[in-house]
């Protein structure tokens, strides 16, 4: 089975900001919301950039940033490789591999309709293993172990 990443990210709205938020207000969404990452939003909803954990460590930390005054939008990556919603999580691990990226947020029509970080994607790729496993052991099951029986 062919799992895409619009399967995986139904339901779930990723943490956001908007480029104006300040460092500290983002890295607070991050830690609420239990994630590694914000997509930067302008007013419309359409992605300009994205804020990580790595960001924070080497753009605000290492540089010594105020992190109250200063704004998400100056320290983000700006130049966010993205997937669509049909992408497979076969397809999206290999680019994310390709691009040593933890984490890729997904579009439609130029929205962010939601992100997807590694570990989602090993989990289900995971998942599609352990069903095929029990889809070859039912097929065993029904092989019969006597020689020339059947």
């Amino acid at each position: 089975m062919r799992r895409t990443l619009g399967e995986l990210i139904t339901g779930r709205k990723p943490v956001s900001a908007k480029p104006e938020d300040s460092i500290a207000l983002v890295a607070r969404k991050l830690k609420a919301g239990r994630v590694g990452c914000a997509p930067i939003v302008d007013k419309d909803g359409a992605l300009v950039g994205i804020f990580t954990e790595r960001d924070l460590l080497n753009r605000v930390v290492a540089a010594g940033k105020d992190v109250r005054k200063t704004p998400v939008g100056r320290v983000m990556t700006r130049n966010v490789i993205v997937a669509e919603p049909g992408t497979t999580v076969f397809e999206a691990l290999k680019v994310m591999r390709k691009n040593a990226i933890r984490h890729l947020p997904i579009l439609k029509a130029e929205k962010l309709v939601g992100i997807v970080a590694q570990r989602d994607i090993i989990t289900t790729l995971l998942e599609i293993k352990n069903e095929e496993i029990g889809d070859l052991k039912q097929l065993l099951d029904t092989i019969p172990i006597e020689p020339g029986v059947g």
